[in-house]
């Protein structure tokens, strides 16, 4: 990748996390802990190396050409996003990623990502007026909560369909009835039972 172009992505990604962490009143707090560290990521595609330095007020992210560090993150640019947004050590296997954490650094991070708290209606109401910052916050918190409700369902659906279909299975093993061979078999035998 042309260096200029990523220098500039590190700036401007650096610009909007600093300004989004502004809506956090832990921040100073978290940053002021984590003060004079680095993180060096290395992309492997696209092939990019970029380090991240910790100051009491901010975080500034720059182009590097070093090797090793102390805490140090490698994959590729989609499996560093997926790492991240799992905001869990344990996941870097499954994301195939590695990571090397001399100094604790990325749990750290991770643990203040997953315990940031920024007030996004503010930062949205400096651009979009208070009210159509806080129409914008609850339709998103509206669709969560519908999003989470239908995960939930689908758990309990799942738990009650295989507990159902276990039964059946025993059932069966006592007699000859033949049961439903797929979900959507069973579902409409279910409704069979339900409707008239």
């Amino acid at each position: 990748m042309n260096d200029t172009a990523i220098a500039l992505a590190c700036e401007g990604i650096a610009k909007a996390l600093n300004r989004a962490l502004e809506y956090d009143p832990q921040t100073p707090q978290k940053l002021g802990a984590l003060a004079g560290k680095s993180l060096l990521i290395e992309s492997t595609a696209p092939r990019f190396t970029a380090s991240i330095l910790f100051t009491d007020s901010q975080i500034i992210i720059m182009p590097s050409d070093e090797c090793l560090a102390p805490a140090m993150l490698s994959g590729t640019a989609p499996a560093l996003i997926r790492f991240l947004m799992a905001a869990d050590v344990d996941a870097a296997e499954e994301c195939e990623v590695e990571l090397h954490d001399e100094n604790a650094l990325i749990t750290t991070l991770l643990t203040f990502s997953r315990e940031t708290d920024i007030d996004w209606e503010a930062l949205l109401a400096e651009h979009t007026g208070d009210v159509a910052a806080h129409l914008f916050g609850e339709s998103i918190r509206k669709a969560q909560q519908f999003q989470q409700d239908i995960v939930s369902r689908g758990k309990n659906g799942w738990a009650t369909y295989k507990t159902d279909n276990s039964n059946d299975n025993d059932a069966d093993d006592r007699s000859d009835d033949s049961r439903p061979q797929s979900p959507l078999d069973f579902i409409g035998a279910q409704l069979k039972v339900l409707l008239p």
